[in-house]
């Protein structure tokens, strides 16, 4: 890439400059970095209290994110390559004992403000176990041989690592099922009855992901790819999302799986099914980020899609991601059993 189509390089790529997309990227990977081995804990967020903000000012080598955050915008700058695809290890070097601090080089005018010493020798220095820690990282799924860990791979990595990022993909899932096992036990208990309308709709659902899920070697098909079972949960979460955006048993009395009631203030209240089409709809659209990068990355790397999927995605789909995407369909299965049984009792 030219050093003229470098920065418009990010904005087809990200739909932002190279500078916000580096520090973005940092900012989740210092965040990830102080919760994991900060003595924090899972569950303790780091995210938002690691973002200080774009006009604070901090002592010289405390705001890591925005020297990390340079040391990715230069390193894609001098390889004349998009942020995401910098390798972390090469990365790496730019922090070396007696390498030249970042702060005389290139540096852009946003990172000069965002913070006092970012770039200098001793921020440089002090960032190095962070991005040391992400490089040595380890994952219950080991990355396929000979694939480079950069830094879009990591980052998808760490958005899908269990107990991390956004909510936390796991207890988004563990919600969607106590959702329908509180639904499940409200109905028998006849708390709950649900309408011809919920009937009917649950029934459509039902059906249309009972379909989806069909695997095609049934068919005889080849098994559909990464990108396509992703963008099939993307899918499904704009339908659940669209059907629980409906007037579906509202005013129900009754409790919610978090314990609040169903109805009983007087307003117009969602009902046990609006819940738990919500909530796996929330579990199925947390994928999204990744998926959209991808699908980028893949048009942009694959053009004429001459290459062989499967083999592409093993260099850019994150083992972490696999795992979500699989837990996230058994969700949607035990989704479609749900609704079949609301349809037929």
């Amino acid at each position: 890439m030219d050093r003229n189509g470098w920065e418009p390089g990010h904005q087809v790529a990200y739909g932002c400059g190279a500078w916000e997309r580096a520090s973005h990227q940092a900012r989740l990977l210092v965040a990830w970095y102080d919760e994991r081995d900060g003595g924090l804990g899972p569950g303790v967020s780091q995210r938002f209290s690691a973002d200080p903000g774009a006009r604070v000012k901090w002592p010289w080598g405390s705001a890591r994110h925005s020297t990390l955050g340079l040391l990715f915008w230069r390193a894609a700058y001098d390889a004349g390559i998009l942020v995401d695809r910098v390798p972390l290890a090469d990365a790496l070097s730019y922090c070396a004992q007696g390498a030249e601090p970042l702060d005389t080089g290139p540096v852009p005018d946003a990172a000069r403000e965002a913070g006092i010493g970012v770039g200098s020798a001793a921020s440089v220095a002090g960032i190095r176990h962070v991005l040391q820690a992400h490089v040595e990282a380890y994952l219950p799924r080991p990355r396929p041989a000979g694939v480079r860990l950069t830094l879009g791979y990591r980052v998808r990595e760490s958005r899908a690592t269990p107990d991390w990022d956004t909510g936390d993909w796991p207890a988004a899932l563990a919600r969607a099922r106590r959702a329908m096992g509180q639904a499940d036990d409200l109905r028998e208990r006849g708390t709950w009855r649900p309408t011809d309308q919920e009937r009917s709709v649950g029934g459509r659902l039902g059906r249309d992901l009972e379909r989806s899920l069909r695997t095609p070697a049934a068919s005889g098909h080849p098994a559909p790819s990464w990108l396509e079972r992703a963008s099939r949960l993307a899918a499904t979460a704009a339908a659940l999302s669209g059907a629980a955006g409906t007037p579906l048993g509202a005013g129900r009395q009754g409790t919610r799986p978090d314990g609040a009631g169903w109805g009983t203030d007087g307003r117009n209240d969602a009902g046990p099914l609006v819940e738990v089409l919500g909530a796996t709809a929330d579990a199925c659209a947390r994928l999204s980020a990744s998926t959209e990068e991808i699908v980028h990355l893949w048009e942009a790397e694959e053009p004429h899609g001459r290459s062989d999927r499967a083999s592409w995605e093993l260099s850019h789909v994150p083992g972490a991601l696999l795992e979500q995407t699989e837990e996230t369909e058994h969700l949607v299965r035990a989704l479609a059993a749900f609704l079949w049984v609301l349809a037929i009792h």
